[in-house]
């Protein structure tokens, strides 16, 4: 006579009995999956904190660099390159008396290799001859401010200095600082020109 125990007769009928705990290989896979996750969260984390210190330098560079523009608009306009370029000769009011070329930005910081801790740069279409002044060119070849091209409004573009009798006067502002995370660039290009009634 066969007895069938409640074991017997879960073999018998083809049953395994229930696993009542996970393997290691289980435990394995889903610890794996967890750090995967947990990186994967971190460096959204990391990223999306260089976002925000980014979108906090980004607009005081470019509200620094409209600002510095909008004072170039109220110069008398004929004294705008005087005024902003890296000759401190020229000056209107005397050698060393105007703004000059360079600027500090409060709230970024200078690269490391800046000579002189400022952080924004204006650019003119200039040359300078050998043993000569910085002049204003229309010959210059410089596409960011889509030279060469008519300055002085003579329809010649020539090799000669327009200091004097520009017209329209393409300019271009860098702001290189140090960064939370590494350096940054900002470049803003405008042409200005003097409307006659």
């Amino acid at each position: 006579m066969l007895i069938r125990t409640p074991v017997a007769r879960r073999v018998a009928s083809g049953r395994h009995p229930s696993r009542a705990g996970i393997t290691l290989l289980e435990a394995v896979l889903a610890i794996g999956v967890m750090t995967v996750a947990v990186g994967l969260f971190s460096s959204m984390v990391v990223s999306t904190s260089r976002q925000r210190s980014s979108n906090h330098e980004y607009p005081v560079a470019s509200e620094a660099v409209r600002t510095l523009l909008e004072g170039m608009r109220n110069q008398e306009f004929a004294q705008v390159f005087a005024q902003y370029n890296d000759n401190p000769q020229d000056d209107p009011g005397g050698p060393g008396s105007a703004p000059g070329h360079r600027f500090a930005i409060e709230g970024l910081d200078p690269l490391p290799t800046s000579p002189d801790g400022f952080v924004a740069e204006v650019f003119f279409p200039t040359f300078v001859p050998v043993g000569e002044t910085v002049q204003l060119r229309e010959d210059v070849q410089e596409a960011s401010l889509g030279m060469p091209r008519d300055l002085s409004g003579d329809s010649i573009i020539d090799a000669e200095d327009h200091a004097d009798d520009y017209v329209l006067l393409p300019v271009r502002v860098e702001v290189d600082w140090s960064g939370r995370y590494g350096a940054r660039h900002l470049e803003i290009y405008t042409m200005l020109t003097e409307f006659r009634k």
